[in-house]
């Protein structure tokens, strides 16, 4: 049972503004995962007991990644310019989103990088072009 209601509506926001919420029929079933505050070592050791050191950072990041439905044109021109809206730095693809956090069990925001995206023209219907599935990968920075 979710207790927050939000969910059964949206995952992620692009800009973490009103207009940017990704409503979750463009999902694809088993389509959101995020790998949430991960841990960066900085340094991990041995002592002459044998025990492990770790050092890691405090500042722990998250990884989303996001699998889209197949979609119209219009509806790929629709979800590009939610992301470009959250776009801070165009050249790095430095995108804000506010997210669901699996760990925490709240929303998060923050600044990720997006790899590059490959669409794939599926065919035209009604008059317009279709794609496959798309998937869209952020990185926290």
């Amino acid at each position: 049972m979710v207790n927050n209601p939000d969910l059964k509506k949206y995952l992620i926001n692009f800009g973490a503004v009103d207009s940017g919420w990704l409503p979750t029929r463009f999902i694809a079933s088993d389509g959101y995962q995020n790998t949430p505050n991960q841990r960066t070592e900085l340094q991990a050791f041995r002592d002459a007991d044998i025990d492990m050191h770790r050092v890691t950072s405090p500042n722990y990041k998250t990884t989303v990644t996001l699998t889209l439905c197949p979609m119209s044109y219009s509806d790929k021109l629709q979800i590009q310019a939610m992301i470009e809206n959250a776009t801070i730095i165009s050249t790095e693809r430095k995108v804000r989103i506010k997210y669901w956090n699996d760990e925490e069990n709240d929303w998060k925001t923050g600044l990720f990088y997006m790899p590059d995206v490959t669409y794939t023209l599926m065919g035209y219907y009604g008059g317009e072009p279709w794609y496959k599935s798309v998937t869209y990968e952020f990185i926290e920075y």
